[in-house]
């Protein structure tokens, strides 16, 4: 009994474990390597203050992020408003591509390392 009440603490056992990100997929542009960027809501996210307030006005991350294959570091900055929803983003060194283009590439990369 304790063991499946710290297993839901911690994500595991019953049900689908809670993950508080936002997931980006990015396409590195000089090796072609498709990537999965995680955004942690509550850490990753600095706060963002317009005039003399002392709540924010919205929120902005940027990360660095480097691939397996050619270490080229891609920079990747997204804001978002006070709900936290995105509201703009930008990418130096790649290009964002879909979840089902990531997805498909990784299923290539496993059949191709299978074969």
């Amino acid at each position: 009994m304790l063991g499946r009440v710290l297993g839901g603490l911690f994500g595991k056992g019953g049900g689908e474990p809670r993950d508080n990100a936002f997931y980006y997929y990015i396409r590195c542009a000089k090796c072609g390597e498709a990537i999965r960027l995680r955004v942690d809501r509550a850490n990753d996210l600095a706060q963002d203050f317009d005039g003399s307030g002392d709540n924010p006005t919205g929120y902005s991350v940027t990360k660095g992020v480097v691939g397996k294959k050619c270490f080229r570091t891609i920079s990747v900055t997204i804001k978002f408003d006070g709900a936290r929803r995105e509201s703009s983003r930008s990418i130096d060194g790649g290009e964002f591509i879909t979840a089902e283009e990531f997805e498909a590439e990784q299923g290539e990369a496993t059949n191709q390392t299978s074969a």
